[in-house]
């Protein structure tokens, strides 16, 4: 019998970076079902739609009919969302806090053993940096997302606006002549497919933005942060604050300049600052386009002078910024990808052959662009994970869902 202790897995940025994004399919999910309990809606009225087609006036029949099962949609949307709030929080308070003091734990014993001093206890700072930040993103997540699609206001809640918003833009087509009933019908719900089905949120920046993507911004940008002060934290604790900052070959303006330096983590101000080390501070660290800023997958590793090595890659900063903007270029073709293949699904559920050929081909051309600017740019990888969703995720939430509506 083997009476060794058990080796704890060190927790990577990248491990938690993929929890991150197992969390966002999850809001994808979320998205796709309230989509297909729109759509299926619509399906309970094609009757009526169909006698529409010979009788145009019968077209205000039909939305009579459409308006007058809101109250419905809005019991199936909200109890489908109340649900995954609670996981929701859940998983938040376990990918960030748990995992931060995870990392900060790890750190404080790899920092014990490399510099011989005492093995620390994660301080009450700490735990109150890791308790913030996920108070903060659920908070953040709650009230953009979960509150307003829980709302029975049709005016603030997006998905019974974009509803609304498909039967009058059918009913006017159909009125004036334009096009025949369905084929309104089908133009308006492609119309939504293409704008997200009009479930966006406004983020800080004021930019509106899709439930998908704003969830999955926020939640990898709170994780990266989380990760490195976690580490940052420990390092204070011991009083150690310089550190390597990892390379890439693409990198944003503030961290170009100082990728794969050695470099200080206080700020110049601070008593603890070294001099001949320049300061993450001083290159907007905190500053959503700063270092370690927004979507940021830069990690610090730990550096003691006369004992670490700095083995990080050197790249030109020019040039980083130069391979940032075409990598930039490729993961838009890679999410319009992903958006592409989920209008797919939608266009499917709604039983559009019409579109569902066109967005099939719309695919295909964004995917050679991938292969023509990855095969045209050494430093790039495909990365198919930008534009592929989990659909083990998906399908786990759709059939969670359906199984409580049957």
């Amino acid at each position: 019998m083997n009476n060794q202790p058990t080796k704890k897995r060190i927790l990577t940025l990248e491990q938690m970076l993929n929890q991150a994004d197992q969390f966002g399919d999850v809001y994808t999910a979320l998205q796709q079902k309230i989509f297909y309990i729109l759509i299926d809606g619509f399906k309970r009225l094609r009757p009526k739609l169909i006698e529409a087609e010979d009788d145009p006036n019968k077209i205000l029949e039909w939305r009579l009919a459409a308006l007058s099962q809101m109250g419905g949609l809005t019991d199936k949307i909200i109890k489908f969302v109340s649900k995954q709030t609670g996981e929701s929080e859940r998983a938040i308070y376990q990918i960030i806090q748990q995992n931060g003091i995870r990392v900060t734990k790890q750190m404080n014993r790899q920092l014990s053993r490399t510099l011989k001093k005492p093995i620390h206890d994660v301080n009450q700072n700490t735990m109150n940096i890791v308790s913030s930040y996920a108070a903060q993103t659920f908070r953040e997540i709650n009230n953009q997302v979960n509150q307003s699609l829980l709302s029975r206001n049709y005016n603030r809640n997006p998905a019974l606006r974009t509803y609304q918003k498909i039967v009058n833009k059918t009913v006017l087509d159909v009125s004036v002549g334009k096009k025949t009933a369905r084929k309104a019908l089908n133009d308006s719900l492609g119309q939504m497919y293409n704008n997200g089905m009009g479930l966006t949120v406004t983020d800080r920046a004021g930019n509106q933005r899709s439930v998908e993507s704003y969830v999955r911004t926020t939640m990898n940008t709170t994780v990266a942060r989380t990760y490195n002060d976690a580490r940052m934290s420990s390092m204070k604790d011991y009083d150690t604050v310089l550190a390597v900052m990892t390379s890439h070959p693409a990198a944003r303006p503030a961290c170009s300049e100082i990728q794969g330096q050695v470099v200080c983590v206080v700020s110049t101000f601070d008593d603890r600052y070294v001099d001949g080390y320049p300061s993450i501070y001083d290159y907007g660290y905190g500053e959503p386009s700063g270092c370690f800023g927004i979507n940021c997958s830069h990690s610090l590793i730990p550096y003691i002078e006369g004992v670490t090595t700095n083995t990080q890659k050197q790249y030109d900063p020019e040039k980083a910024v130069a391979n940032e903007k075409i990598r930039n270029k490729q993961h838009y073709m890679q999410r319009q990808i992903r958006n592409k293949k989920l209008q797919l699904a939608l266009a499917q559920h709604a039983g559009d052959d019409e579109k569902v050929g066109q967005i099939k081909s719309s695919i295909r051309g964004y995917q050679g662009k991938v292969r023509k600017i990855v095969n045209d740019h050494g430093f790039l990888a495909r990365e198919r994970s930008y534009e592929q969703v989990s659909s083990a995720t998906v399908q786990k939430v759709l059939d969670d869902s359906d199984a409580e509506n049957s």
